[in-house]
């Protein structure tokens, strides 16, 4: 009978490679709707509550331009916008002064002021505004700046605003003043401290940034007094690094790389973009600054500036849209945009503008192909299976008829979850390759399990591996085991498809409510039809094109690095990016004997208790074809090694080494986020694809998997009389409900702040898990265990693994070895102690069984 699936699925699959190659922009500029005034506002204060935009004060010239005598004007209105297309509405309430020229973030969910001026002077009150109800609350209640301040620079940077610079009143000089204010403090608490002393010369209208937990400042005016008693302008272009210390006033400052040109009151805060970008739009620079007739001044520049903080270099990064550059303008994060709102697009001239800026590339039809052509494809993989699944054994076990090599690659995909594909990249990229160690592991476990638990699971005819528990033990321990596992499954499920849906939804632009419905729609019609033969060939689709995008992604990264991979290598000795064994005892770290140990426990457990692999070893035909099966998963993991983890070497490089190219802001989403922006449209949506299918095969091996447990282990036993027929039908049933769950858990983490919940869930039952395979090793190796001594083994392990965890700074990579361990030790005493629980040693122990 022919075991592989129609050659029209693959077709589709090399069809998609076929589509052209184009790139996706990844700086992209809209408008937004303007602020209802006809003059526009410079100055303004910019923030975000409640997930609305608010913007407040400024000044202009509403008659005449200041060359034809027009006087400046300071307003206390307060607006906010609701939408992206939404209308501006404005607020009944108002500053409590007309207010303009100050630093204003978001933190806290509040829009913080502080600051700025009126036409009487500066003032050094500090304020906020926050949308509640309906309406914009004000609060005063907190302590002033130590002297009146405007046209400074400010940035938050984890709970702490950096003020740097400004004047203390409108004709005097500027100011060299450092302070930092902790909003993280109760209202009571707060203080201004003076921060380091600032190396640089004093300054006014500099550009302040925040990215990676230190605050930037970059350029604007020093100001000196002239023969006439007027202060002159010096434009700047000096950039510095202040690194917070243990305590507020220990950190230092650090001078960086001039920039190219002056940038003097650009928007700020700055744009922090992907985790090594600073943009800074437009600003003045010394052409504008020495045109001297405002009457005809030609704009300010519209070119983009960034600063690369990982290679610290400058990089020009295009220009914004024509005439759409703006000075004195605030800044605020909103919706995933950078907004810009108003501010001079001339000197003494305003403009009601809100631009906004934002990183997303466009995935484009190609890829949305790509996409959805893969997703038939899984699905008609379902439809061609269907047809076997006329009992349980064909829809757990697809009758025996998997290929060695299928099943080998299934183990792997199986291993090979999303969010292992894009986590080891990012790992590798922020430190090295001692995670290495643990894949090598691999090699260690595969022949124990050859030689001493692939025999228990394939000559005892079983189709759960918690069976063999109940022969040797008692159906106490199975159903033990059986439950421990479908709970552990159940607490995973939301977690594997809602993790790799924020990073597809942020690259893609999908919706993540969509893309997790995709996922959990498509993976249990699949599972439903073709049960456990779809689940596996599906998983061998998918280690192909996720092995063929990382493949294909890397060999473009080295080909955009100059000097190949011979540049890769000797960036990465530099850089130390290889190092693959730290030598210590320190048992907190990931140390040499910590890695060997941790991995080969955490190896031994998911291939000796966990049924969604050991389920894979029954799907062959014999004993032998489950070995091979096992050895080509072994096998794949050292072209994986050097694939995963050499991509992460080479992104690092690659950004280093082209540090116009953003990257991604969340670090979870380096790797898609490259695979969209970089690889050729179809291609990338393929790779994408990919990963949806990574995420599925979890959620579909999950789904499978349970379904098998609790008819096997627990309804049979209540049920003993159930035909197979109904079985079937109630293991689809299982099937759909599995899948609407795990879709309907990672929606509701999505929707909530409650994904800390399955995490510490997830944990706890892990821990659990971790002692079951201890129970295995009892079973197995010992002839005096039983099945008393197996339960409380199990559930001391798990509280000791648990207590250690909670009580001491042991690495959790050793955690599963602890569970093991313990529960081995205990539940072998505890047999001793009480040895009149049931144990049936003959046939069912390595002496027994295998060593005969």
């Amino acid at each position: 009978m022919n075991t592989k699936p129609s050659p029209w699925i693959f077709s589709l699959l090399v069809l998609i490679f076929s589509v052209s190659s184009l790139l996706a922009g990844e700086i992209n500029w809209r408008n937004f709707p303007p602020v209802p005034d006809k003059e526009g506002f410079a100055g303004m204060f910019a923030g975000v509550s409640d997930d609305r935009l608010i913007v407040a004060g400024g000044a202009n010239f509403p008659g005449k331009r200041p060359w034809e005598g027009g006087q400046k004007v300071w307003y206390d209105h307060i607006y906010f916008l609701d939408a992206v297309d939404g209308v501006w509405q404005k607020s009944g309430q108002k500053l409590p002064q007309p207010l303009a020229y100050g630093v204003s973030v978001t933190y806290a969910d509040k829009v913080w002021i502080i600051g700025g001026n009126d036409a009487s002077g500066h003032v050094s009150q500090v304020l906020t505004l926050s949308y509640q109800a309906g309406e914009i609350r004000i609060d005063t209640d907190y302590p002033r700046l130590p002297v009146p301040l405007a046209n400074m620079a400010g940035a938050v940077v984890d709970g702490v605003l950096y003020i740097q610079g400004g004047q203390e009143s409108p004709e005097g000089l500027a100011r060299e003043v450092f302070f930092m204010l902790d909003l993280r403090d109760g209202r009571s608490e707060m203080e201004w401290l003076a921060g380091p002393s600032f190396p640089g010369v004093s300054r006014i209208q500099a550009v302040a940034a925040a990215q990676e937990g230190k605050f930037y400042l970059f350029s604007g005016f020093h100001l000196t007094t002239n023969e006439a008693g007027g202060n002159s302008r010096e434009l700047l272009r000096d950039a510095y690094r202040y690194l917070p210390g243990a305590r507020l006033v220990d950190g230092k400052w650090e001078r960086l790389k001039d920039l190219p040109r002056g940038v003097a009151a650009a928007p700020s805060p700055a744009f922090s973009l992907g985790n090594s970008h600073i943009l800074i739009s437009g600003g003045l620079d010394e052409k504008t600054l020495t045109h001297s007739d405002p009457a005809t001044h030609p704009g300010f520049l519209d070119e983009m500036l960034a600063y690369n903080s990982r290679a610290e270099e400058w990089v020009q990064m295009g220009a914004m849209p024509g005439g759409t550059s703006r000075v004195t303008a605030p800044t605020a994060y909103w919706k995933g945009y950078w907004i810009v709102p108003n501010g001079e697009k001339g000197p003494g001239v305003r403009s009601p503008a809100v631009l906004g800026l934002q990183t997303q590339n466009q995935f484009g039809w190609a890829n949305w192909t790509s996409l959805c052509v893969y997703l038939c494809c899984m699905l008609g993989i379902g439809f061609y299976f269907s047809k076997r699944d006329k009992s349980t054994a064909q829809f757990f076990l697809a009758g025996g008829r998997i290929p060695w090599w299928a099943a080998g690659l299934s183990i792997y995909g199986t291993q090979l979850s999303a969010i292992t594909f894009m986590a080891i990249p990012v790992i590798v990229y922020a430190t090295d390759w001692r995670l290495a160690l643990g894949s090598f592991m691999i090699f260690a476990i595969v022949p124990i399990i050859i030689r001493f638990y692939l025999p228990f699971f394939r000559r005892l005819r079983i189709t759960t591996a918690y069976q063999y528990l109940e022969l040797r033990f008692n159906v106490k321990v199975r159903l033990l085991g059986s439950l421990t596992f479908i709970l552990l499954q159940l607490a995973r499920m939301g977690v594997v498809v809602f993790l790799p849906a924020i990073a597809i939804s942020s690259v893609t632009g999908m919706n993540i409510y969509l893309c997790i419905a995709i996922m959990g729609v498509f993976s249990t019609a699949y599972t439903v039809l073709g049960g456990m033969e779809a689940v596996i060939w599906t998983d061998v689709v998918q280690v192909v094109v996720l092995l063929g995008g990382a493949l294909f992604s890397l060999f473009l990264a080295i080909g955009q690095i100059d000097g190949g991979l011979a540049q890769v290598i000797q960036v990465g000795v530099a850089h130390e990016k290889f190092t693959l064994v730290e030598w210590s005892w320190d048992y907190t770290q990931l140390v040499f004997w910590v890695a060997v140990i941790g991995f080969f426990f955490l190896n031994l457990i998911s291939y000796t208790s966990d049924q969604v692999v050991i389920q894979r070893y029954l799907t062959v035909k014999s004993e032998a074809a489950a070995a091979k099966s096992l050895w080509t998963n072994g096998i794949l993991t050292l072209p994986g090694i050097l694939l995963f983890f050499g991509l992460g070497t080479v992104l690092y490089v690659y950004y280093l080494s082209n540090p116009q190219k953003i990257g991604s802001t969340n670090p979870e989403e380096l790797l898609p986020y490259f695979i969209v922006a970089e690889l050729p449209v179809g291609i990338a949506g393929l790779v994408i694809a990919g990963i949806f299918a990574a995420s599925m095969s979890s959620l579909d091996s999950s789904m499978n998997s349970i379904a098998t447990a609790y008819i096997t282990d627990i309804h049979s036993y209540f049920n003993p009389q159930t035909d197979d027929r109904k079985s079937l039908r109630l293991a689809k049933i299982i099937t759909v409900l599995m899948g609407l769950f795990g879709t309907l858990a990672a929606m509701w983490i999505a929707s909530s702040d409650i994904g800390y919940i399955f995490d510490l869930f997830q944990k706890l039952l892990g821990m659990i898990g971790g002692s079951l395979a201890g129970v295995f090793m009892l079973a197995i190796f010992t002839q005096r265990a039983n099945a008393t001594g197996a339960i409380i083994g199990t559930l001391c392990g798990a509280g000791i693994t648990f207590m250690i965890s909670r009580f001491s700074d042991v690495n959790g990579y050793l955690y599963g070895a602890i569970g093991v361990i313990s529960c081995f030790a205990i539940g072998y005493v505890a047999s001793l102690f009480f040895p009149k629980g049931r144990s049936q040693p003959q046939g069912y122990t390595y002496r027994s069984l295998v060593k005969k």
